[in-house]
């Protein structure tokens, strides 16, 4: 084999090998609106929420982005966040701790 065309699918190999990671630019964007709803919750906190086909995107009021897949219609969870929604309110969870919500 020619000299440069080792040359050159060495370059490609290692460039392949240098992709394929998830950029700050896409998480970003992915915790990111629209939103397609914002509830106040009585525990003073308040959520911002994306509903996508297997998943919501969840930005909270101190900041904190979170997907959640879908478990079933309606909810959505991770080992320590839930949010179940309730006719036009919603129950979060957050480590065990449960407070209700309403559509602000």
């Amino acid at each position: 084999m020619p000299r440069t065309a080792v040359f050159a699918v060495t370059s490609c190999m290692i460039l392949a090998a240098c992709g394929g990671g998830p950029s700050e630019t896409s998480s970003f964007a992915q915790l990111s609106g629209p939103w397609s709803a914002q509830f106040s919750c009585a525990d003073g906190s308040a959520l911002k929420v994306r509903y996508e086909p297997d998943h919501a995107v969840i930005r909270t009021s101190d900041g904190e982005g979170l997907i959640l897949p879908a478990v079933e219609p309606g909810r959505y969870e991770t080992n320590r966040n839930a949010l179940l929604l309730r006719g036009t309110g919603a129950a979060w969870m957050v480590a065990g701790r449960v407070t209700d919500c309403t559509a602000a």
